[in-house]
């Protein structure tokens, strides 16, 4: 593929994007990057910028991690189904499909929860790639699998998660080969588990994995001590994470202060006085652009796509 033909491609992706979103109905929206408060996630860290206006100097904000908390904001307001294209930026990031920047795809839907985003995005995929998918001399259908958490690492790794304790998890990871610290606590334990299963995800199907912990749940609704979350794999990449999201204030404040003291962080107390304006029933959805077209024009690395480049 020449680069003017790279170029097109692109193009003609993000044009697919836009007409499906909105024959479905979604509205498209632009909300700011430069923000005076964080995304708040215990595994996501932000980057910080001091800036200047003529009138005032040292001023502390942020990039943003997602659009999630402004578009959030937009559907208190205005009650729509809508999604954004957008760039994101992240601290400590690095890797062939990890950087400090990436173009991000996020979408909201009024009324349904995250099985309708998972059926949604199957369609998506369809749409994007047809019938099949081919990366790096494989190919498998676009039809979607969905298994648990709980099965995925009792099918991948013969580690079971139950329960899930600090002991429980040494002793399964020492069974799986797993190297690990002794001193980890269960959460680091758990994420080191979950970044080997990673590689093992979406070679067969792209690979939807649900049944989160309720620990584990971010700002997704939980129920009976699961979280009602998903994550989207192809060929062991990480393409797109989605909730049901939580809209009790009471609870988003609690969790956000607890990811607020761990990492010293500020918090946007208005993204949580919006949740009593949100609709009681809302999911979202955020992937991955740069993976995706990575995948989509069979690229090694996502630093291959023009736009990454230094112009």
């Amino acid at each position: 593929m020449t680069p003017t033909d790279q170029l097109k491609e692109v193009e003609k992706f993000l044009d697919t994007l836009r007409r499906f979103f909105k024959k479905r109905g979604y509205t498209e929206v632009i909300t700011p990057i430069l923000l005076p408060y964080p995304n708040l996630d215990d595994n996501i860290i932000p980057i910080r910028c001091e800036v200047s206006k003529l009138s005032q100097r040292g001023l502390i904000k942020y990039l943003h991690t997602s659009p999630e908390y402004s578009m959030k904001k937009l559907i208190a307001r205005y009650k729509k189904d809508i999604f954004q294209i957008t760039h994101t930026f992240r601290d400590f990031e690095e890797g062939a499909f990890h950087d400090n920047e990436f173009l991000m795809l996020e979408y909201y839907k009024i009324g349904k929860d995250y099985t309708y985003l998972m059926e949604e995005l199957e369609i998506l995929f369809k749409e994007l790639f047809g019938e099949t998918i081919t990366y790096r001399g494989k190919t498998i259908k676009t039809t979607f699998e969905r298994i648990s958490l709980k099965e995925a690492f009792k099918r991948f790794l013969n580690i079971d998660l139950e329960p899930l304790t600090e002991e429980n998890l040494k002793k399964q990871l020492s069974k799986a080969q797993i190297e690990f610290d002794h001193s980890e606590d269960e959460e680091t334990l758990f994420w080191r588990a979950y970044l080997e299963l990673e590689k093992h995800l979406g070679f067969e199907a792209p690979t939807i994995i649900s049944g989160y912990p309720e620990k584990y749940g971010a700002l997704a609704r939980c129920r009976a001590g699961y979280c009602e979350r998903f994550e989207l794999y192809v060929m062991g990449i990480e393409l797109a994470n989605g909730y049901t999201e939580l809209t009790d204030p009471v609870e988003v404040e609690k969790r956000l202060q607890k990811v607020a003291k761990k990492l010293n962080l500020p918090i946007d107390k208005k993204f949580i006085e919006i949740h009593k304006q949100l609709p009681k029933l809302l999911a979202g959805v955020s992937v991955g652009l740069d993976r995706l077209l990575a995948i989509k024009l069979n690229l090694e690395s996502i630093d291959q796509l023009y736009f990454r480049k230094d112009i």
